[in-house]
């Protein structure tokens, strides 16, 4: 069996040589490639220009994101500002039946000791989402959410900080 093995690897040997093949980079294309790669290396920025038909081609939306999104007056009656920021989910669930219902829960509980918290009861289909607060960074979203998580012991698992659009006060 020994003998078959030996053999075998023997005769491949010259195969497997043959199988590495060495490139050659000097001559006429990599004088013309090298220089233009050290200059770009130099300069320490590539900007990539494509046609926007490519992106319309591949199903994508370019998204610009801007300080301030849009001025709306909200159901209160005042100005409010609309921006990116981020929120603490605190429930969401896809039960059609039970999670509307269940969303409507939490939110009344967190009300009753947190009244002046903002609440927002979402329907994304398929899920039933409760989100609280606007916060302008993720680390005030953070601080939020480990209050919350001490206070409401029994959701903390479902917890978590998400990147929303937010209502400002103006």
């Amino acid at each position: 069996m020994k003998h078959h093995l030996f053999i075998f690897l023997l005769g491949a040997l010259p195969f497997i040589s043959l199988a590495q093949v060495s490139v050659d980079l000097t001559g006429a294309g990599a004088n013309e490639v090298f220089p233009l790669c050290e200059q770009m290396r130099k300069q320490g920025r590539v900007a990539i220009q494509q046609d926007v038909r490519l992106e319309n081609l591949l199903g994508r939306q370019q998204k610009t994101y801007n300080a301030a999104t849009h001025v709306q007056t909200a159901k209160s009656g005042q100005e409010v500002l609309y921006t990116t920021g981020f929120r603490v989910r605190v429930f969401s669930g896809n039960n059609q039946t039970v999670s509307k219902n269940e969303a409507y829960a939490i939110e009344s509980e967190l009300k009753e000791y947190m009244p002046d918290l903002e609440t927002y009861v979402i329907f994304k289909t398929p899920n039933w989402r409760l989100m609280v607060g606007n916060y302008r960074t993720m680390e005030e979203a953070t601080a939020a959410l480990r209050d919350l998580k001490k206070k409401f012991p029994v959701y903390g698992r479902e917890m978590f900080v998400v990147k929303d659009e937010i209502e400002l006060a103006l």
